[in-house]
């Protein structure tokens, strides 16, 4: 299996558990899809530490409603186990790229992006979620 199918395969069963757990067109799926479309965007253009703790601060205010902004965050992290042993959830994955040094955080950083790009493109065709919807998610500034 190329490196490339097992990001895809990762991200695939990851959004493929949020299309089960959430029902179409539900604000979950809504919420989860807009996060990852625009992920790698973000990612791109401010870079991977600000992308990252942009995503964390979309948690809800209201701890009954789903927190798939973290859910999002602890998916990337998987993805980048890989690379990095010590990425092992969220908070460790937001630590790494923070402490990260700059050969390190720019491989992150690249991974990061090919790794999100499949959430995006799995949250279009998995989830239904077209890039143009807006969840009240804005760019950071």
């Amino acid at each position: 299996m190329t490196l490339e199918q097992k990001r895809a395969a990762l991200a695939f069963g990851h959004v493929e558990a949020i299309a089960k757990a959430h029902l179409k067109g539900s604000p979950e799926r809504q919420q989860y899809g807009t996060l990852a479309g625009k992920l790698p965007a973000l990612i791109q253009t401010a870079g991977l530490c600000q992308a990252l703790h942009f995503v964390r601060s979309r948690k809800p205010k209201d701890a009954e409603k789903p927190d798939l902004a973290t859910k999002l965050l602890s998916h990337l992290a998987q993805q980048l186990h890989r690379v990095e042993p010590a990425i092992n959830g969220p908070d460790a994955l937001c630590r790494e790229v923070r402490e990260a040094k700059t050969a390190s955080y720019l491989w992150l950083a690249r991974e990061a992006v090919a790794c999100a790009t499949w959430y995006a493109r799995l949250a279009k065709s998995e989830l239904g979620v077209e890039l143009t919807d807006d969840a009240g998610q804005g760019a950071p500034t």
